[in-house]
Order: C-alpha cells, then sequence, then structure tokens
C-alpha cells in the first residue's frame, strides 16, 4: 500500500519537491521492501523505537524543507491534480492557512465505492459545502464541528500555520489537531468540492481501534485536550456552546467506556486522562 501511495505521488502534474517517508520501526526496513518510482525524491527516515502517529508526523514535518506541506497516509492515495488544485487554491488565496478537498472511499483491495464515498461525504459536511474561500464561522463550523477537513491525507497546508506541539498532544488524533492549529493560526481557508484523493477502508485503519473501550479510555487525554483547545481560543467564540456540549457529552463517554472495561482501575485512567488533557490545553493555548 505504502508503494501504491507513493505512485500516486509520481503520478502528480505539479511533481512535489521533496517527499519524506517516516518509517516507525518497522520490523524490517520500508525502504529495502518499498517500491520507488524512479525520479520521485524520497527520503527514508527511521526511528530507532516506535513513537506513534502524531510523533511520526511531527517528525516528518520538521524534516521536510518546503513552505507548503501535506501529509498522505501509506494506505491513501491522491488523484493526479491534487498537488495542482490544491497549490492553486492556495495560490489565489494568500490569506488562507491550508486548503481541503473532497475524497472517495475505496476498500482495502483499492475497489472505489460510491456508495460509501456519498456517505462520508456527507456525514462530514462536504457534500454541501461550498467551494472557494471559507471564513469565519463558516469555517470553524465546517472545520471544528462537521470535521470536513480530513487533514490526514488530503489537506495542503502552510508551514506557519502548522501547531507541532498541538499535533504531537493529538495522539492517534493528530490529524483532526492539525486542523484545529492551522484554524487557529488563521482565519481564512480554501474548499476545493473536487475528489481529489481516495481514503482507504481496510484493517490497518487507525480508527479501527476505536471500537475496543480500552482504547476509548486511553484517548480520553488527546480527546479532552483537542475540545478545551478550542473552548480557550477566543476566536472559536461562535462555536463554543456546541464544543462545550461535545465535551461534557465526550467525558460521559469516557467513563462509560471506563466501565465496559470491566478494569476498576479504568475509572481512575479517565480521570486522570480528563484532567491531563485540560492541563495540556492550558499549556497550549498559554
Amino acid at each position: 500500500m505504502l508503494s501504491d501511495a507513493l505512485q500516486s505521488v509520481h503520478e502528480q502534474t505539479v511533481a512535489p519537491t521533496e517527499v519524506v517517508v517516516i518509517d516507525d520501526c518497522s520490523q524490517s526496513p520500508l525502504q529495502l521492501s518499498t517500491e520507488v518510482p524512479t525520479g520521485l525524491p524520497v527520503r527514508f527516515v527511521r526511528h530507532s523505537q516506535n513513537v506513534g502517529p502524531a510523533g511520526s508526523v511531527a517528525h516528518g514535518i520538521r524534516e521536510a524543507r518546503g513552505e507548503v506541506l501535506s501529509t498522505l497516509n501509506h494506505d491513501d492515495v491522491w488523484e493526479p491534480r491534487f498537488l495542482e488544485r490544491l497549490g492553486a487554491a492556495l495560490d489565489a488565496h494568500p490569506e488562507a492557512s491550508f486548503a481541503f478537498c473532497d475524497h472517495g472511499i475505496m476498500l482495502g483491495d483499492g475497489t472505489h465505492e460510491e456508495r460509501l464515498s456519498r456517505e462520508q461525504s456527507a456525514r462530514f459536511g462536504r457534500l454541501g459545502l461550498r467551494d472557494g474561500l471559507l471564513t469565519g464561522e463558516e469555517l470553524y463550523r465546517a472545520a471544528l464541528l462537521d470535521k470536513a477537513v480530513a487533514a490526514s491525507s488530503f489537506t495542503l497546508v502552510r508551514r506557519w500555520a502548522l501547531d507541532l506541539a498541538l499535533i504531537e498532544a493529538g495522539r492517534d488524533m493528530w490529524d483532526y489537531c492539525l486542523a484545529i492549529g492551522a484554524c487557529r493560526a488563521g482565519l481564512h481557508a480554501v474548499y476545493v468540492s473536487e475528489r481529489l484523493g481516495w481514503y482507504r477502508f481496510s484493517a490497518t485503519m487507525l480508527s479501527t481501534t476505536w471500537i475496543d473501550p480500552a482504547k476509548q479510555v486511553a484517548m480520553a487525554r488527546p480527546q479532552t485536550t483537542a475540545l478545551m483547545v478550542m473552548l480557550r481560543t477566543p476566536q472559536f467564540t461562535s462555536v463554543h456552546r456546541t464544543v462545550r456540549r461535545r465535551l461534557m457529552l465526550a467525558v460521559r463517554h469516557m467513563f462509560m467506556a471506563a466501565l465496559r472495561t470491566r478494569d476498576a482501575r479504568s475509572i481512575g485512567t479517565a480521570a486522570a486522562g480528563i484532567l491531563a488533557g485540560a492541563r495540556d490545553a492550558k499549556r497550549l493555548v498559554r
């Protein structure tokens, strides 16, 4: 799948200046088992120990030299005009901190799934979202409430809009935290309604582990951090009421997940995670 992802980068109508592949301590070096298209400027960076998705993304951003960056999960692919269309959107709107697009859903074998694609676009508010510059409350509702920004693979961001500390604090929610940070950094973003990439539904998806109550308890800290950062950001005032309600529901859900684990220590773990997340948010917004 990583080879497929790199092939889709190679097929871009506007070629990237560099491609950094973070090998997060795989059993054998990815560089030895990955087919890299000829001429693609790929650089492999291998970790000596596993640091997880958020740490890997932050490391990749630090390694990159460009002023406009994107991230691409190993199991997703871009359409050939992804960089061209989103790059043009940012060129047309220099005031925008990032650009993002619609995307489709593909299955594990790469088959495109039209029904799932439309369902996901509708679920995350992209189906009726207008093309062009989004600003203020319109942007915050799309990016923060509807989660229309699929930041993990289908966003092009200016380096100055990337909050690496927030991304790292987000852990498995790093992509949502990337979007939160980019909205905090700038008042504008650009939406391109074309399907310019494909998100793979497969057993390798990080989100497949979220059904585990123990995982939900473990995510208490980053989830609290993300919501509290939004509540501590004055420019997000227009969505604070909804975010506050979501925080209360999230806390309730965390404790219910702790009960489902049938581990007496889970209640304390959830409470500690919530408190730690609140402290993280205070530090990040200071």
